[in-house]
């Protein structure tokens, strides 16, 4: 006879092999006892938690030749066809096979004939969310009202892209993932049967990488069984499955706590040699850090053995709960940067370095409390750094306070402004506003000054954008020439009136000169384009235009 494997072997036959799912079998036992079976059943769960294993119990138990009953015998022609597959009566369909709409017409067929042996005619259809939607539509009608024996049960691992439908018309039950604990209990168990001794820390480290699916760690079983050890220890289980120790997750961890980078960094090289993945490694320190933080806050875990959780807290004294907080933020952004990282081992290294100068860092409460503790007053604000200056700039900046410099100790001081004194400071005056406004300082320069009193400078332009761009900058063009004589000047700014010329005096072929002294924008818009004025009497509207034609 061939080899069967463990996950077979050990396949639970009644309710009361189920692990963890105590939940479930406490109803269908009660609705079989009380003869309260409905017509549709739908098994929700993650892989390996026994979907299928209860489907088939659930079978047994309805069409036992002995009897309805909540265990069956499984010595019956019922019960052991329907162990190995072969009863007519129960059919497994896989809905990842049968997806469309003629695999539920023949299904459909298969309702029209009565059951040969058996009390119910009973449909398994396992990965049922694989069905396509209008396969699921076919079969509405019939999963509703289906016929007085006919029982579906449905087993799926996404429920969630089952129809709405579908799920309304069924009794759903959903599969919790197994205890560590649960799992370590089942595998002694089997190893007992099979005559094999195993750590219970090799027991447990298979049952974490399972993650809470019973077949899986089952088919790591079998794996550690084909060595063919009769004694298998912790370090079998470490080689074969390229788990890191426990026992260096807190070495790293006591050299975070002891600052010593260099330490750690050689650790994970060593790792990394002996072929382990790195994403499993940050994987594996993530959740040792997670089961450090949930000693600290004292929650129980029964899972964890004693050994381990002893070392641990002697471990959790160097840290707070903050610290272990901390570490665990920074393990998850790296998880996420390792896996679209192009190096990751550098990655890495850099957060292992940046955690062990957790010490460095400050909590925000701490800053905050830190603040009100000192005593912060107006008369000591706190100075910012001088920003570095390049050579040139500085040179320049030399060059402006020494003009200005000049300037200052050339002005003697006024009681009050006159045309005369501003016609005669007012070259210094422009170098001072182009210091500091130098596109203010162009306009500034077409002003004429109309009259000066009380402090007043009446100035006029005959420039429209000139006198909008000056009336905006009024107030700081004000402050520089109230700072540049030591007196409140103020300014009063005008358009300059100009004064048309009679009807027949217009010039008709004016000269630029002409052009100049009636718009001055027009004029340098001509100097710079190079234009040329054309002649009105060039102009003939009598006669085509040749260039009308281009």
């Amino acid at each position: 006879m061939s080899y069967i494997v463990l996950a077979r072997k050990y396949r639970p036959q009644t309710f009361d092999e189920v692990y963890a799912q105590e939940h479930i079998t406490t109803i269908l036992r009660n609705a079989i006892t009380f003869n309260r079976i409905a017509h549709a059943f739908l098994f929700t769960g993650s892989r390996g938690v026994g979907k299928t294993s209860m489907a088939r119990i659930l079978a047994k138990s309805l069409n036992c030749m002995e009897g309805l009953s909540p265990t069956p015998c499984n010595k019956c022609e019922n019960c052991l066809e329907i162990t190995s597959g072969t009863s007519t009566d129960v059919v497994e369909i896989d809905g990842a096979s049968n997806t469309g709409v003629e695999d539920i017409r023949d299904l459909q067929k298969e309702l029209m004939y009565s059951t040969s042996k058996s009390r119910y005619k009973i449909f398994i259809i396992d990965e049922v969310h694989m069905l396509s939607k209008n396969a699921f539509n076919a079969l509405l009608k019939t999963l509703e009202e289906p016929p007085e024996q006919v029982i579906f049960i449905f087993a799926t691992t996404e429920p969630h892209k089952v129809l709405p439908t579908i799920i309304s018309r069924c009794q759903r039950y959903d599969f919790k993932r197994i205890p560590i604990e649960s799992i370590v209990e089942r595998l002694k168990s089997i190893c007992s049967s099979e005559n094999i001794k195993v750590e219970d820390e090799a027991l447990y480290l298979v049952a974490k990488k399972a993650e809470g699916s019973l077949r899986d760690a089952l088919s790591l079983m079998d794996q550690l069984i084909a060595l063919g050890k009769q004694d298998i220890k912790n370090n079998d289980v470490l080689s074969i499955f390229g788990i890191v120790s426990t026992d260096i997750y807190h070495k790293i961890t006591q050299y975070i706590a002891q600052k010593e980078p260099a330490a750690i960094i050689s650790l994970i090289h060593n790792i990394l040699e002996k072929g382990n993945d790195l994403q499993e490694f940050i994987n594996g320190y993530l959740d040792y850090v997670r089961t450090l933080l949930l000693i600290k806050t004292n929650v129980p875990l029964p899972e964890l053995p004693a050994s381990v959780r002893e070392e641990m807290e002697k471990i959790n004294e160097d840290f707070t709960e903050d610290t272990l907080l901390y570490i665990l933020s920074i393990l998850i952004k790296t998880k996420t940067e390792i896996r679209f990282s192009g190096n990751p081992v550098l990655i890495a290294e850099m957060t292992f370095i940046k955690l062990s100068k957790t010490d460095m860092m400050t909590s925000v409460a701490e800053l905050i409390k830190s603040l009100k503790t000192h005593d912060f007053t107006p008369a000591q604000p706190a100075q910012k750094p001088p920003v570095q200056k390049s050579r040139s700039e500085a040179i320049q900046d030399n060059l402006k306070e020494k003009m200005v410099k000049e300037i200052d100790e050339e002005l003697p001081k006024y009681s009050e402004i006159t045309p005369e004194i501003f016609n005669k400071t007012r070259e210094n005056l422009n170098r001072r506003l182009s210091n500091a406004l130098p596109l203010v300082a162009d306009f500034f320069s077409d002003l004429a000054l109309v009259k000066a009193r009380k402090n007043i400078l009446h100035l006029e332009t005959q420039s429209q954008t000139g006198l909008n761009y000056l009336q905006k900058n009024r107030e700081k063009i004000a402050a520089i020439v109230s700072e540049f004589y030591r007196l409140d000047i103020r300014l009063n700014l005008s358009l300059k009136k100009i004064e048309r010329q009679e009807k027949d005096e217009i010039i008709k072929n004016p000269t630029l000169e002409d052009i100049r002294r009636e718009t001055p924008e027009l004029a340098k818009f001509i100097e710079l384009t190079d234009a040329t004025v054309r002649p009105l009497y060039d102009y003939k509207p009598d006669k085509k235009d040749p260039e009308q034609d281009n």
